[in-house]
């Protein structure tokens, strides 16, 4: 089965890579997706799981100003609080592609997310109260959580805005086989 021209390896990648247009408004640095980013995997021969967004299918497209007893909480607050469910139910619908895939002898090389994002930071997030500080996003928790339970862990690398060059190379790696969970 699957015996045709597909490469049977596949990468996840958070949303907004392949749409900038669901971040959430003046983070945007794109028209639409990360042409260096699906590049690098286009040319690699590795399929592109788009994840769905977290804050804009829990969120919406609006979604400044999370306010919880009169103070505003932030958007990774708002996913591990008042969101949970639905962010959760989110994470366990990657789940159930990724044991799909691997019932089928594909190869997950790893997930790439993005560093700063409070739902989709690999290894730091934005906390409305502090900024930017080292932990991975609401979205991201949930994920990892999901593999452990089925004994799993993929790799995780992130892209950050501004930092192009930088984290290019470490989806490079992450194609590569390079990056170790």
């Amino acid at each position: 089965m699957f015996d045709d021209k597909r490469s049977k390896r596949v990468v996840l990648v958070i949303h907004c890579i392949l749409n900038h247009n669901a971040r959430i408004d003046g983070c945007a640095w794109y028209p639409g997706a990360m042409t260096e980013i699906v590049q690098v995997l286009t040319e690699a021969g590795v399929g592109i799981v788009q994840m769905p967004c977290p804050e804009l299918q829990c969120l919406g497209l609006d979604r400044s100003g999370r306010i919880r007893q009169g103070r505003d909480i932030g958007i990774r607050e708002a996913l591990l609080g008042e969101a949970s469910e639905a962010c959760r139910a989110l994470a366990q619908g990657v789940m159930r592609d990724v044991l799909e895939y691997r019932k089928h002898g594909f190869k997950i090389l790893g997930v790439i997310g993005n560093d700063g994002s409070p739902a989709c930071g690999v290894d730091f997030t934005h906390y409305v109260s502090s900024g930017f500080q080292p932990g991975a996003g609401a979205f991201v928790i949930m994920l990892r959580e999901e593999l452990e339970r089925q004994g799993m862990d993929l790799p995780f690398v992130a892209t950050q805005d501004h930092e192009w060059a930088e984290r290019l190379e470490r989806v490079k790696a992450l194609v590569a086989g390079e990056v170790r969970p």
